[in-house]
């Protein structure tokens, strides 16, 4: 995996970001009631008043199926359930029936209502190609939002999904994930899931996932932070980065712009994109914003483990609009397990067939040099030019050499 696949050419994206991207996969209606508004009553037509009126701004639309009152309590049934997804390849509408809306007074807290959501198990993707359709299956759905009365906020929500999935009808190829959790606070969200699996056409396999979570937060000075860890990951090839801890620092990058990066990422993978797409949509989206400012992307903590190798170090990156790899910057590792690769891929003096394939790797691996307790030392350096350096040794001179 090079730089370049994690921070693709920047193409615009046009996206008309809908209510639901806050919750993500599956949860994503919490959000409807999310918006400034005027206080809430618990009274039905009050209550319907006011989900009406953020529908229509949002372009959702709605049949309204049940509307009761009981113990402080409003509960609404919808049918026919339509909200935009916006696009990055055509309009789409996310499409549901039995959708429950309940609210109610926060008992211990004033001025503030618990909005209670539950998804229904069936819906689908609406889209004008049929490859672009998706039938949705979601096992208990349902999320939690805390709206403050008087200022008409959202003070935030939770969101529980069992199971996600979705399938595209005529190529079958899918996506599905469990134990979807989502926690979306003003000032810290949080992201976790465990046995998620992709697919191409006719469902052959092209990754898969163990478990994940994501916590991104503001540090004291409002720039983002992020800790992300995965276990199990497969995906075809040689080398893979099996477990991934990643502690870093945006320095550049303010918090109150990656909340809507993660909102617009979120939307796109509800709408069908593939999981690698979005990633990449919002890694691009991170690198503009640190470009603007010229400030590192550091990497405080890393640990990498594939197939009986380990490597743990440090970094930083600097954004750089004419850089060959859209950054200059140092990582620091060291690497357990040389030997293993030596076994692969060879010397210089001596490379293997798969070695013969890509001469810098062998280069690279030959000029560690001794580190802490056993392993094997290296800095890499990637320079603006496109050069890479390995503990001072060129490896490579650009970009496809």
């Amino acid at each position: 995996m090079t730089l370049a696949t994690l921070f693709p050419p920047y193409r615009p994206v046009a996206a008309r970001l809908s209510p639901i991207a806050g919750l993500g996969i599956g949860l994503s209606l919490v959000a409807l009631l999310a918006l400034p508004r005027a206080a809430l009553a618990m009274e039905v037509a009050q209550a319907r008043a006011i989900v009406q009126k953020i529908m229509a701004q949002h372009d959702i639309t709605a049949t309204e199926k049940t509307a009761t009152a009981q113990n402080g309590v409003a509960r609404f049934g919808f049918n026919d359930v339509h909200v935009p997804l916006g696009t990055y390849d055509g309009n789409r509408d996310l499409v549901m029936n039995n959708v429950q809306i309940d609210v109610k007074d926060a008992p211990d807290t004033p001025q503030q209502a618990i909005i209670n959501i539950t998804l229904p198990e069936k819906g689908r993707i609406d889209a004008k190609e049929t490859i672009d359709q998706r039938n949705l299956t979601l096992h208990d759905a349902h999320g939690t939002l805390y709206w403050n009365t008087k200022t008409a906020s959202p003070e935030g929500f939770s969101g529980l999904a069992a199971f996600v999935g979705a399938d595209e009808p005529v190529s079958r190829q899918h996506w599905f994930l469990n134990g979807l959790a989502v926690t979306w606070l003003k000032q810290k969200i949080d992201l976790a899931w465990h046995n998620a699996e992709w697919t191409g056409p006719n469902r052959e396999k092209q990754g898969a996932m163990k478990a994940a979570s994501l916590s991104l937060y503001p540090d004291r000075d409002g720039t983002t932070r992020l800790n992300y860890s995965h276990d199990g990951l497969w995906v075809p090839g040689l080398f893979q980065p099996r477990t991934v801890r990643l502690k870093g620092h945006a320095t550049g990058v303010k918090w109150s712009q990656t909340r809507p990066m993660l909102q617009n990422g979120l939307t796109r993978l509800l709408a069908g994109e593939n999981p690698e797409q979005v990633r990449n949509t919002i890694a691009n989206a991170f690198w503009h914003e640190a470009l603007k400012t010229g400030k590192p992307i550091d990497i405080e903590d890393l640990y990498v483990e594939s197939r009986n190798l380990e490597a743990a170090g440090t970094g930083e990156f600097v954004p750089q609009k004419n850089a060959a790899y859209g950054f200059r910057g140092t990582l620091d590792l060291n690497l357990v397990g040389r030997d293993q690769l030596e076994t692969l891929l060879g010397t210089p003096q001596k490379p293997t067939i798969l070695g013969a394939l890509f001469p810098p790797a062998v280069d690279g691996l030959a000029a560690g040099t001794p580190g802490k307790q056993g392993t094997d030392a290296y800095k890499l350096q990637l320079q603006a030019d496109g050069r890479i350096l390995v503990n001072g040794r060129t490896i490579m001179t650009g970009p496809g050499s």
